[in-house]
């Protein structure tokens, strides 16, 4: 919903939704409160995308520890924790050029997003200095030639 911003009116989204679970004889969530103002506004994909490369650039950096499980799951986390500190130096190494190609990946990234964002400029430009073109007359199909049967 956030790329798509207000293209989509929440309210009557989550009514459908709704809906169609009563119909299916499925319990419905309890009312969900929805801004007045809508949903978030438009994000650039551009930008998000580059700021998601941005944040995950790096393999090495570890992602949080956390567990569903019950009492044996904090051994695993315990586990886990362990597991990073004794091999962060083999880890390091084993995604180094990893690291490296993500990183390029990002640069080649913001480099592409730049000219479109420059391309789309020049289009304006050009849509706004084009006179407004005269609609065009349907054209009367021909007629076959007649030829030999």
């Amino acid at each position: 919903m956030k790329l798509l911003g207000r293209d989509i009116p929440a309210r009557e989204l989550i009514h459908r939704i709704e809906e169609r679970l009563r119909l299916r004889g499925l319990p419905t969530s309890d009312p969900a409160d929805v801004p007045e103002e809508g949903v978030a506004p438009r994000v650039d994909p551009l930008s998000f995308n580059l700021q998601a490369l941005e944040q995950h650039a790096d393999p090495t950096a570890p992602l949080p520890l956390h567990t569903h499980r019950g009492g044996a799951g904090q051994l695993v986390l315990v586990a886990k924790w362990a597991f990073r500190k004794s091999c962060q130096v083999l880890i390091n190494e084993t995604l180094g050029r990893q690291r490296v190609f993500n990183g390029h990946v990002r640069d080649s990234y913001a480099q592409l997003s730049a000219e479109v964002l420059r391309l789309r400029r020049e289009v304006e430009a050009l849509k706004a200095a084009q006179p407004p073109a005269a609609p065009a007359r349907p054209s009367r199909p021909k007629a076959p030639p007649q030829g030999k049967r």
